[in-house]
């Protein structure tokens, strides 16, 4: 198996798992258990106390340690049979809009703990879940609406008149001068902080998308100029191929394998941005969920050292950033996607 398909075989188990969230968390996101803050990650085993093997997993849970907070012990650990398909009654939150009523695995009475709970004595694991559905849709939203404007802006500038190649490549000039992270940080500041959750994605996705795109543009307006000089669009030029024609069939064709790539490079750096946002309190919040949301309880380096579950979001993005940019080498060197062949297509002449 190759890199780039086995990058993709696994972005595609990541992009099952986040969509498909309310079936493979184990509890409710926003649930809290005042019981059992910083529970660490409960193992699971395949023997019984009795020393016997079973095919269905025992879920071992630490307990408790009398007297102090957030310390468990192994000693007396409970062995909780794990039970699959466990149907659960719907959640009325803004996480679980329309929840499953089906859940992968569960536990009665209670919901397993496979990365442990934070501070609130919330579940990692389905927070991890959720927070990836609502991370990967801001970055994927910014990236597509990036690159789709990127490739509207270098078309144009490639193909239009000069005055207007000059007008945009000195906006995105303009726009590749500042830095762009600081930029969405001081334009993010500048909005009410308190505003709805849903309002705070819609903000930070807008902003990314607009503040991204002028990069992405200089490189695909640099293709399109070669594109546009090439022997086969003179030819469809001289047959009486109207300019929508010519960039339809001829130009974006080219520009497709440059746009995916983009496509792929913005993606890591938006999820980054959304993370970074979120950290700092300016992107996503409670009662939304995301990989930022979820760092936020890491603001302390002893977190790093004695509850080091809480740091999933970021062991889970640096294989999702890993893999996708495997497919950005890859995408870089796709072939156009239609034959730039003049017999392939009729226009219809001026009369």
């Amino acid at each position: 198996m190759t890199l780039p398909r086995a990058a993709l075989i696994f972005l595609a188990l990541y992009a099952a798992l986040f969509a498909f969230a309310d079936f493979f968390a184990t509890a409710d996101p926003a649930a809290i258990d005042a019981s059992l803050p910083y529970l660490p990650p409960e193992g699971i085993r395949f023997i019984s106390p009795t020393g016997h093997f079973h095919l269905r997993p025992y879920l071992v849970r630490p307990q408790p340690v009398p007297g102090q907070f957030a310390v468990y012990t192994r000693q007396g650990a409970a062995f909780i049979p794990l039970q699959f398909f466990v149907a659960t009654a719907s959640a009325d939150t803004a996480l679980d809009a329309s929840p499953s009523r089906l859940r992968l695995c569960g536990i009665s009475g209670d919901a397993p703990h496979f990365l442990g709970t934070d501070e609130f004595g919330r579940d990692v694991w389905s927070r991890l879940l959720y927070g990836g559905r609502t991370t990967l849709a801001i970055g994927l939203t910014a990236s597509l609406a990036a690159s789709l404007l990127a490739v509207v802006v270098g078309l144009i500038a490639g193909s239009a008149a000069s005055w207007v190649d000059m007008l945009l490549m000195r906006l995105v000039e303009t726009m590749i001068s500042v830095p762009w992270f600081y930029l969405l940080l001081a334009v993010r500041a500048l909005l009410p902080l308190r505003v709805s959750p849903w309002v705070a994605v819609a903000a930070s996705t807008a902003l990314m998308a607009a503040i991204g795109w002028a990069r992405p543009a200089r490189i695909l307006r640099g293709v399109t100029i070669a594109a546009r000089n090439r022997a086969y669009v003179t030819m469809a030029r001289a047959t009486g191929a109207s300019p929508w024609q010519i960039a339809r069939w001829h130009i974006l064709p080219d520009l497709a394998p440059q746009a995916i790539t983009q496509f792929t490079v913005l993606l890591p750096q938006f999820i980054a941005s959304e993370v970074a946002l979120s950290y700092l309190g300016l992107g996503v919040t409670e009662p939304l969920v995301s990989w930022g949301v979820m760092l936020t309880a890491a603001q302390h380096l002893s977190t790093f050292v004695e509850y080091p579950w809480l740091m999933s979001p970021i062991w889970t993005m640096i294989p999702f950033f890993f893999s996708v940019h495997v497919l950005a080498d890859r995408a870089g060197s796709l072939r156009p996607l239609t034959l730039p062949s003049l017999s392939r297509h009729w226009y219809r002449l001026p009369r």
